[in-house]
């Protein structure tokens, strides 16, 4: 298991406040339909993972929001936490980029940082923009790290999630905060 940036580790705690809890979220985008998706535990999330990766064609980047359950933002939607990611199950290799907003608005961003690294695969974190994107050879880990990641992202206390090692980058060098 690796670790994340120990010097900079966020705790859920650390966000805004959650009096009812927190909702973690997903937006799937496939040919000719677009898929939201609420995970209510672990083995729902696991799921929808596992449907996801094993389609011939794979989605656009997956969008990920972590939020409180409550939540009603003033002005432009920016989620207490944003995770994308995108992987090519062929190959058994994935990548991600997490975003966290703290409770003083203090915005902190990591890619992931692997040794799954191959120059035959390209893979982004925003769909939209792709050139601009692309995840470096070195942020790519393994598709297993990923759903452990994902999962720890949605349901864990610390961000990044500690499944595998982060690299912290600018928030304004991710592009679609």
């Amino acid at each position: 298991m690796g670790s994340g940036s120990v010097e900079n580790l966020v705790r859920r705690a650390d966000l805004i406040d959650a009096p009812g809890g927190w909702v973690a979220s997903g937006v799937f985008q496939f040919s000719g339909a677009t898929y939201s998706v609420e995970f209510t535990n672990e083995t729902g999330l696991l799921e929808c993972l596992d449907m996801m990766m094993s389609l011939p064609r794979k989605p656009g980047t997956p969008r990920c929001t972590l939020r409180p359950r409550r939540w009603a933002p003033k002005g432009p939607e920016v989620p207490p936490s944003s995770l994308r990611f995108d992987y090519d199950s062929e190959r058994d290799v994935a990548a991600a980029v997490c975003l966290v907003c703290d409770r003083a608005g203090n915005v902190h961003a990591w890619m992931t940082r692997g040794e799954a690294g191959r120059d035959d695969v390209a893979l982004t974190h925003d769909s939209w923009n792709p050139d601009d994107t692309r995840f470096p050879p070195e942020s790519f880990v393994t598709v297993a790290q990923l759903r452990e990641l994902v999962t720890q992202w949605a349901f864990g206390d610390v961000l990044p999630p500690p499944a595998v090692e982060w690299t912290v980058e600018l928030p304004d060098d991710i592009g679609w905060l």
